[in-house]
């Protein structure tokens, strides 16, 4: 299997990182040095563990107040509410001008 490794220079040492599995990280004075330890570190990773895959469906995104939605449906007193509602907003419309 083939992985990309960041290389990067740090001082006087060279910086191997694996970007798949970012845990596995070596430092070494030789640019190989640095690549060897990286490669042991997935050597020892892959044979601690096993690699499957795994199908995840992400939920559908929930509105925060959509279980809420309708729970007024069945209210006797929503109409009178509205009204009120409608009559409080002209009144202080009013009062703002």
């Amino acid at each position: 299997m083939t992985y990309d490794v960041l290389l990067t220079k740090k001082n006087e040492n060279f910086v191997a990182r694996v970007c798949q599995w970012p845990e596995i990280m070596a430092e070494g004075d030789t640019e190989e040095r640095a690549l060897d330890m990286v490669r042991n570190g997935l050597r020892n990773l892959l044979t601690r563990g096993r690699l499957v895959k795994l199908d995840v469906s992400p939920e559908p995104d929930k509105h925060a107040w959509s279980e809420y939605a309708g729970m007024f449906a069945d209210d006797p007193d929503w109409e009178e509410f509205q009204k009120s509602m409608r009559q409080y907003r002209r009144e202080t419309e009013m009062i703002g001008e």
